[in-house]
């Protein structure tokens, strides 16, 4: 059995991150998120380290970890064993699900604090959401395809809508369909390998079929009605805001970001985020007052949002959850996402908000590891 190494020193955050971003790290190939934690932690001093389930050795009693080394300025391998706290930070292979469960069944027993959890399954999600009296009317429509059936009556219902994997990130797998004159219909998303918006018609509902099935290749999704969004020049408009709980434990929004899709994207992930007030200022020219009151209005449905969701699934250090407001100013809940990248964050209130984003996941662990000890 693991022994927890940190009895005699300060508390000890492990952060799960894929096998790529070990080899990386070793080959000292470091991407930015790694650096902000790094130089947020100067502030903090908290003893970390990354390492990948496949290098989580338990009958060995051993974590092959990478962390930081001061004296030499390098990221170096070292062992490790059960840590206080646990932060994810990337997706689990199939291969190596077993052995994630050993393990969170080992931290369990060892009571380290877990501060977030795999993605979010948007159906789960939705479901649970769903529940809230309040929430449930700030959800689109949205059903589980099971049969194709299921695509026919949503686009009877509705002249477009959103298709989405259970399971996806930064807009991986969602697929937007639109009803177009005689029968045919158009489908657009964003192909992150290349960078590239993709759009295309097909005609009849047995072509669209084979497109859709194409694209998610066997993988689960819904479907979801589109929401009315706010649009600029043809540029969607929605925003993510960033939740997080501070070195007390208390829940605080670190930001929220209006982001501007590309023209004619289906998703919002990949152009230009704003700050909410300077947004709805400078950009629509909504007069204070009611700037003040969708802020107002914001803020409380992203605390009942989080307070809905950690009944569920437990406390979260962080999470990063995407909405939208329509021409009535009504407020719509898109998804959730426990592991946020925080890009809009930084590109809207810049690398002072950023690094503070990160001060409060070490700050948070450092009391969650305390409170536990």
């Amino acid at each position: 059995m693991l022994k927890n190494q940190s009895s005699s020193r300060g508390p000890v955050m492990a952060i799960l991150v894929s096998n790529l971003t070990i080899q990386h790290l070793k080959k000292q190939i470091v991407n930015p998120r790694i650096k902000l934690l790094l130089e947020a932690n100067k502030e903090v001093n908290l003893d970390y380290f990354y390492f990948s389930i496949n290098r989580v050795r338990l009958p060995e009693g051993k974590i092959k970890g990478v962390c930081w080394n001061d004296r030499y300025n390098l990221w170096l391998p070292k062992d490790y064993t059960l840590p206080d706290v646990l932060y994810l930070r990337g997706g689990i292979p199939s291969r190596y699900r077993d052995r994630f469960e050993m393990f969170m069944e080992v931290l369990a027993d060892n009571k380290t604090a877990i501060i977030n959890y795999p993605r979010f399954n948007k159906w789960d999600l939705y479901l649970t959401i769903s529940q809230d009296q309040v929430l449930k009317h700030h959800l689109p429509t949205t059903v589980a395809v099971n049969k194709p059936r299921e695509i026919e009556k949503m686009l009877h219902q509705y002249d477009s809508v959103y298709l989405k994997s259970h399971l996806g990130r930064k807009g991986d797998f969602v697929l937007r369909v639109d009803k177009q004159d005689n029968e045919y219909y158009r489908y657009s998303y964003y192909k992150h390998s290349r960078n590239e918006l993709v759009i295309n018609t097909v005609y009849g509902l047995p072509a669209l079929h084979d497109e859709v099935y194409k694209f998610f290749r066997g993988k689960a999704f819904v479907i979801q009605q589109a929401i009315d969004l706010l649009t600029i020049d043809g540029r969607l408009v929605d925003m993510r805001a960033e939740l997080q709980r501070n070195r007390y434990g208390n829940l605080e929004i670190a930001g929220i970001a209006v982001r501007l899709g590309k023209p004619h994207s289906p998703i919002t992930t990949h152009d230009a985020a704003y700050p909410l007030d300077y947004f709805f200022e400078h950009e629509l020219h909504y007069p204070q007052e009611r700037v003040d009151k969708i802020r107002e209005k914001a803020e409380q449905f992203l605390f009942r949002v989080y307070d809905c969701i950690e009944k569920k699934y437990g406390e979260y250090v962080e999470i990063g959850i995407d909405f939208a407001i329509d021409a009535n100013d009504k407020l719509w809940l898109i998804e959730a996402n426990s592991q946020s990248t925080k890009n809009s964050l930084g590109k809207a209130y810049g690398r002072d908000v950023l690094l503070k984003a990160y001060r409060n996941i070490l700050e948070y662990a450092r009391y969650v590891a305390e409170k536990r000890n």
